[in-house]
Order: C-alpha cells, then sequence, then structure tokens
C-alpha cells in the first residue's frame, strides 16, 4: 500500500478513536449526546406532528412542507425565552430546528397572515424541565 492511502486510513482511524472517546467521555459524566427528532409535516391548512407529546431536553423538528404554498413555523412556550421562527419552507423541501425544552406546553403554528387561522397549530406536551434554548438551519 501506498504511503499516502496508508496515511489516510490511519488519519480516519485516529479520528473515529477520538469520535469514540468523546461519546464516551460525554456518557461517563452523565451527559447525553442524543437529540429526539419530531417530524412536522405542514400543509394547507394543517400541521402534523410524528407525537403527541416528548421530554424535556434537545429536540429537533425536521419540518417538510408538503403543502403547495410556502409555510413557516413559530414555536413558543415550554420554557423557550422567546418565540423560535423557523424562515419559510418552499413547497416539498425540508428546515430543520432544534430546541432545548422544559416541561409544559409548545405552541407550534404557521405565521403566515391567515394560516394559523385556517387551522395551521398544534401542541406538544413537554414532561420534565432543563435549560432552553434553540438553533435552526
Amino acid at each position: 500500500m501506498p504511503l499516502h492511502q496508508r496515511t489516510a486510513v490511519v488519519a480516519a482511524g485516529v479520528t473515529v478513536a477520538l469520535a469514540l472517546a468523546g461519546a464516551a467521555v460525554a456518557v461517563a459524566a452523565g451527559g447525553s449526546a442524543a437529540t429526539a427528532t419530531i417530524k412536522v409535516t405542514e400543509r394547507e391548512y394543517h400541521i402534523g406532528l410524528s407525537v403527541k407529546a416528548g421530554k424535556a431536553g434537545k429536540v429537533t423538528f425536521v419540518v417538510h412542507n408538503a403543502g403547495k404554498i410556502v409555510h413557516k413555523l413559530d414555536l413558543a412556550g415550554a420554557g423557550l425565552k422567546a418565540t423560535v421562527r423557523v424562515p419559510s419552507i418552499a413547497p416539498g423541501t425540508t428546515r430543520k430546528v432544534t430546541v432545548t425544552l422544559k416541561g409544559g406546553t409548545l405552541a407550534l403554528w404557521c405565521p403566515v397572515p391567515g394560516h394559523a387561522a385556517l387551522g395551521m397549530k398544534t401542541s406538544l406536551k413537554v414532561s420534565g424541565g432543563s435549560a432552553a434554548g434553540s438553533t435552526w438551519g
């Protein structure tokens, strides 16, 4: 095996070892690298969730627009300090937003004018508690 291929194999092995070591440290420290995932489907004029209830902690919402017009998604409650706003989601596309939830009720709705009034709103019951925050992409 040529030197550059051996170097690549060794580098890949070191990368895997470091990733495993990092995961082991997180578990040993009592942390969890796991993030719950909840699928959200938006269409005219309905929001569907893959679950009706969840646990407090880090949650990624995978928001898919199965409709024929642009939608958005806003989230509030369950310990969030401010409304989390997911930007426009074109038909057929998906966006993700990750938040850290406390216990309570999380409200989700489409803030496009008139959409929530036509039924694009729902809620998620969240049990437990932890710090709150968010990131989206």
